[in-house]
């Protein structure tokens, strides 16, 4: 799954993955920045500087990057323009760049016929240089899951038309008809990638943004990795253990009912990964959680009194329900990434 959204990223741009078999799997790191470049990194630890001290001034982290990034330049007698920093990590210091149009081999012959360059790079890292490869791992992790299951993920059930960030957006806004308003919380730090609307009809009215009578409720729902493919091609389904199901609420016109059992929601994507519905999958260092961004019909929505402490939500039916986004959170323990800082903020 995570290798088909990376597609999606590439093709939105015109694009084609560029499958690599190099000499180690790195898996997913920086999906949203890397989408316009090849699938591997070069990644350099200095084990002398302070990475929390570094982390705390923005203008030491950028000193170090810029200098690092002159120097490198200047001892592989390459354009500075030719090197792309990529992100830091918490290893000591690590930096993960690109050196454009450059292999892992190329790289290691400049290195041996310039001794400047074997000055510097043992001076700043022992003349350590690793060479990693992204989604490898995770596409063949994928590859295992959808064999397993039977179901297989392609380009065609996503369209990157829609695929979006929320970089600098408030917390939440007023959103919906005038008979069902409601805040809706943007999922600032997710990147989305768009679905294959296409399955429910002509009449869009339902996914707008107008205000209009039949816009439909924006909610979330956290999965798991191994459930995702089945959601794309099959919906989401109704549970049939949900702990608030004898609650009374009230419907859409008034009556008070039961709750029932149903599909969890909330319209907090943060409540997702709160609360482990949306668990995070472990990619080799990094660990990712799944949140579909969904549709609901309003007039569906049930919710008891308990229910709104933890801004839980429940939809009985399937046919009431529309995934048209899949979220990607990337957890953040230990790891600073400079260009989430950058592309987030």
């Amino acid at each position: 799954m995570l290798y088909v959204l990376k597609e999606q990223l590439l093709r939105d741009l015109n694009i084609e993955v560029l499958k690599s078999d190099k000499i180690k799997s790195f898996g997913l790191d920086q999906v949203i920045r890397i989408f316009s470049q090849d699938q591997s990194c070069f990644k350099i630890r200095n084990e002398i500087l302070d990475y929390d001290k570094i982390m705390e001034d923005k203008k030491l982290l950028e000193f170090h990057l810029v200098d690092f990034t002159q120097k490198l330049s200047n001892s592989l007698q390459i354009p500075i323009d030719q090197i792309e920093i990529l992100g830091v990590s918490k290893g000591s210091f690590e930096i993960n760049f690109l050196i454009k149009g450059k292999t892992y081999d190329e790289i290691q012959q400049l290195i041996q016929n310039i001794p400047a360059a074997q000055i510097y790079l043992h001076k700043y890292c022992n003349g350590k240089i690793e060479y990693l490869t992204y989604f490898d791992y995770a596409r063949d992790t994928g590859e295992q899951l959808a064999k397993s299951s039977g179901i297989i993920l392609s380009s065609d059930d996503f369209n990157p038309k829609y695929n979006m960030k929320w970089s600098n957006f408030k917390e939440k806004e007023q959103r919906g008809p005038p008979d069902h308003r409601y805040d809706y919380y943007f999922p600032r730090g997710c990147y989305g990638f768009g679905l294959d609307i296409k399955k429910y009809g002509e009449n869009q009215d339902w996914i707008q943004m107008d205000g209009n009578p039949n816009e439909w409720r924006i909610m979330y729902h956290g999965t798991i990795q191994n459930f995702v493919n089945s959601i794309v091609k099959n919906n989401l389904m109704p549970g049939l253990n949900n702990l608030y199901a004898n609650d009374d609420c009230q419907d859409e016109f008034g009556n008070m009912i039961k709750v029932g059992n149903g599909i969890y929601f909330s319209n907090d994507f943060n409540v997702c990964t709160r609360d482990k519905y949306a668990s995070y999958t472990q990619v080799l260092d990094k660990q990712f959680a799944v949140i579909f961004m969904t549709r609901v019909n309003p007039k569906k929505i049930r919710q008891s009194q308990k229910m709104k402490l933890k801004n839980y939500f429940v939809v009985n039916e399937s046919k009431d329900v529309r995934p048209y986004r899949i979220l990607l959170h990337e957890k953040k323990k230990g790891i600073y990434n400079y260009l989430s800082f950058l592309f987030f903020k």
